[in-house]
């Protein structure tokens, strides 16, 4: 019996979001016969980190060495309760607020010379 493949594609053709933002789109699964599960969910995990490139090596290590990633989201959120999906291909959708953990904001995804923040 082959497995099952799983594919996430979100609905907003260009990808870029914002805090309070909803995130929608479809788990599209594909599988050769019936497929019993005991519930799908999508884990939502972000975070923030220092990343230091071949440019910048000597002037950030004192920092980076002492900073840790930020963690700015973490949920799991239910897409389907437990059942069973027919063979061939299904898509289940899904929408979730995009929100930061309490105290944190996100941060806009920026690549530079020295520096990349990341959601």
């Amino acid at each position: 019996m082959s497995q099952p493949v799983l594919d996430i594609r979100l609905k907003k053709v260009n990808k870029i979001y914002n805090e309070g933002d909803t995130l929608a789109g479809v788990v599209v699964v594909a599988s050769k016969s019936d497929v019993q599960h005991q519930g799908i969910t999508l884990t939502v995990d972000g975070s923030v980190n220092l990343q230091l490139s071949s440019k910048s090596v000597g002037l950030f290590e004192a920092f980076y060495n002492s900073l840790k990633p930020i963690q700015l989201l973490n949920y799991i959120v239910p897409v389907s309760k437990p059942g069973k999906i027919p063979a061939g291909k299904t898509e289940i959708p899904f929408e979730l607020p995009l929100k930061p953990k309490v105290n944190k904001s996100l941060y806009e995804t920026y690549h530079g010379v020295f520096v990349n923040v990341q959601v």
